[in-house]
């Protein structure tokens, strides 16, 4: 059966099985699954302890390699392979808080045993199968545990993906199974020296093609996600010519690798303003001004231009490296709205950027006296002593304030259960 190519421009995932298969196989992954499978070999061969701590070593490695693989995925490099040091959020901490949602599900599968039998057990094991993909996508893409523990949350992906997520279910449980089939095969056929080499393999295979596989679902529904990405359809290799904006996006390219930066630069304008509404071209003359030099003033206007555009379409996450790259050349830059500071800022508190917290909310009631976002700015702040700081004092200081000049606000329902975290991370500190 031939792909199809839906109107949003993009092969459905269905179409690329294949291809997710092959990609371990392409060089930086395949180095990957080489150095992993050899590590595990090692590890085999090691006395206890030291064999469990290079067990853990592997495991945490792949599974950090393949979150970034889904990450980079998911903002459209599909045709390289550059994945390791090009990450949004870093992952770091993705593999262990994976390992907690699977501590969690197994929990509570074994609470439904206990209480339904078995049959309740392994009915709760396979809901919780079908929300796997779903938790690992909310974890690439917001590297928050809680919220990939939300079904709330869980549910939404899962729904804006529709019946197609069903598919992506089942093509990983067939990936799954086949890596399993493949390690069962060499354990039986495989001379035993090579056991264990040759099963890591086959696992770090399996493994790196399904979070292909679901980086790619994220990247073909990621408007209907909201999620940001930086390469669209329209730019993906293989059919530039079919649109306009794409034309321009390739010759833009040559531009740049003619050597002819400034007349790329005035296609990138053109292009902007003909469809200021376009944020991908907003983004590309975002990037050129960014990286030629001479530019450092432009990028800030257009950034204080831009910036409003991509709050209020709740692009927080592709916000907060407009910022970032601005403040790069210009330490003092700050939004020229008010408004925006507070989204900005709760942006860049979940993806844990807190310099760039302080330098949003500081002196916010001072430089906005009477904003209505001052209570949700001592709120923000109050966390911020919480969590990075570990000032409980001042931030119990902060938090009475707002339930007293604020008892009628919803930042003093927040207010109380601070309080509560702050009184208990005191009494164990």
């Amino acid at each position: 059966m031939p792909a199809t190519r839906p109107a949003s421009g993009i092969a459905p995932y269905w179409t690329r099985l294949p291809s997710f298969l092959l990609y371990p196989f392409s060089a930086e992954p395949l180095l990957v699954c080489v150095g992993l499978a050899l590590l595990a070999s090692f590890a085999a061969m090691m006395f206890a302890p030291l064999s469990s701590v290079l067990s853990i070593v592997v495991f945490v490695s792949l599974m950090r390699y393949g979150f970034f693989v889904l990450e980079r995925t998911a903002r459209g490099f599909i045709d390289d392979t550059r994945i390791v040091f090009d990450s949004a959020h870093g992952g770091k901490n993705l593999p262990y808080k994976q390992v907690a949602v699977a501590l969690v599900g197994g929990t509570l599968c074994a609470i439904a045993g206990a209480l339904g039998g078995p049959n309740a057990a392994w009915l709760s094991l396979g809901l919780l199968a079908m929300l796997w993909p779903a938790n690992t996508m909310v974890l690439a893409l917001d590297n928050d545990l809680g919220e990939s523990l939300n079904p709330a949350r869980l549910w939404e992906i899962a729904s804006r993906i529709g019946v197609p997520y069903l598919g992506l279910c089942a093509c990983l449980l067939l990936i799954f199974f086949s890596g399993n089939f493949l390690q069962g095969f060499l354990a039986n056929a495989a001379p035993h020296a090579l056991i264990v080499p040759l099963a890591s393999f086959a696992s770090c295979l399996s493994t790196i093609a399904m979070f292909r596989m679901m980086g790619y679902v994220l990247y073909q529904y990621h408007e209907e996600l909201g999620h940001d990405v930086r390469i669209g359809f329209e730019e993906q290799s293989g059919f530039k010519a079919a649109d306009p904006r794409a034309a321009r996006a390739s010759r833009i390219a040559e531009l740049l690798g003619e050597g002819r930066g400034e007349e790329a630069l005035k296609e990138a304008r053109d292009a902007v303003r003909e469809a200021p509404a376009d944020f991908e071209a907003q983004a590309r003359l975002h990037r050129l001004l960014g990286a030629l030099p001479g530019h450092e003033k432009a990028l800030a206007d257009h950034a204080r231009l831009w910036l409003p555009a991509l709050l209020g379409a709740r692009r927080g996450s592709q916000a907060l490296e407009v910022f970032e790259a601005v403040r790069e050349r210009d330490p003092g830059f700050l939004p020229a709205n008010a408004d925006d500071r507070l989204p900005l800022a709760e942006a860049a508190f979940k993806a844990h950027h807190y310099d760039a917290v302080k330098s949003l909310i500081k002196n916010f009631d001072r430089l906005f006296p009477g904003h209505r976002d001052i209570p949700s700015i001592y709120l923000l702040g109050a966390q911020l002593l919480l969590e990075q700081g570990r000032d409980e004092e001042q931030a119990e200081r902060i938090l009475k304030a707002l339930q007293s000049h604020y008892p009628q606000h919803p930042v003093a329902l927040e207010a109380a259960k601070l309080l509560e975290l702050a009184a208990r991370l005191r009494s164990v500190g």
